[in-house]
């Protein structure tokens, strides 16, 4: 176990002694050739929660407006990925009217502007990242990715280690003629309300250790994990 992932052990330790939440997620990635069999599989933690998801979870908890129209430091407001700067008199959240899974990650067939998107980009993670460097879009020509409709979320709760998950997942399929080499992958929230506008907004961006490379009529299954451990 290398010294992140150790202090990262720790933190989650300390979080449940304490009663800190900490929330923790995870990407796995399996690809498969034309006829199905399974060619690669990788996992690693998600480590790049960016601005937005920290603006939007303080927004949330601390029932605050979003009034600052910079995007930096000290200011609570929200990027789109479009690069729109969202803020005004209202705070950033779902509406409770809404249908929060219907209204979060859960984009349709041929949908490329929020759920789980994949990118070819190499840039390191930042964290004033508000979309992927390089998006790879949805279709079948080349350098593009078929995007099906995100698979229901299947969340879970196991009572020994009071961890409490939440599965997203979201196929891929390569009719591009080529082979295409995914280096990043993002979590895009749909929000119905974004101080009063509805908005695609980046939460997480994380740069691939390890490029996945998908042959062309293969398929990418894409799962990201999010999870909380419950204290005792």
């Amino acid at each position: 176990m290398d010294r992140e992932e150790q202090k990262h052990k720790e933190l989650k330790r300390l979080g449940q002694e304490l009663h800190i939440p900490i929330a923790e997620a995870f990407l796995e990635f399996e690809v498969r050739d034309k006829d199905g069999k399974v060619i690669q599989k990788y996992r690693q933690r998600s480590h790049s929660w960016v601005r937005n998801a920290y603006n939007y979870l303080f927004s949330s908890m601390c029932g605050k407006n979003c009034p600052d129209a910079a995007f930096e430091a000290g200011k609570l407001s929200m990027k789109a990925t479009s690069g729109t700067i969202r803020y005004g008199n209202r705070g950033a959240g779902i509406v409770a009217q809404m249908d929060f899974e219907a209204s979060g990650s859960n984009a349709s067939a041929g949908v490329d502007t929020y759920g789980i998107l994949v990118g070819s980009g190499e840039s390191a993670e930042s964290f004033e990242d508000y979309f992927l460097q390089t998006q790879i879009a949805n279709g079948t020509g080349a350098g593009q990715l078929s995007h099906v409709a995100a698979e229901p979320q299947s969340a879970s709760y196991d009572a020994p280690t009071r961890v409490f998950r939440d599965e997203f997942k979201r196929y891929f399929n390569n009719n591009s003629g080529g082979d295409i080499t995914v280096n990043e992958v993002a979590m895009v929230f749909h929000m119905e309300r974004v101080v009063g506008t509805a908005d695609n907004l980046l939460l997480s961006r994380d740069k691939l250790a390890t490029g996945i490379t998908v042959p062309n009529t293969g398929q990418l299954k894409v799962t990201y994990t999010v999870q909380l451990t419950y204290p005792a």
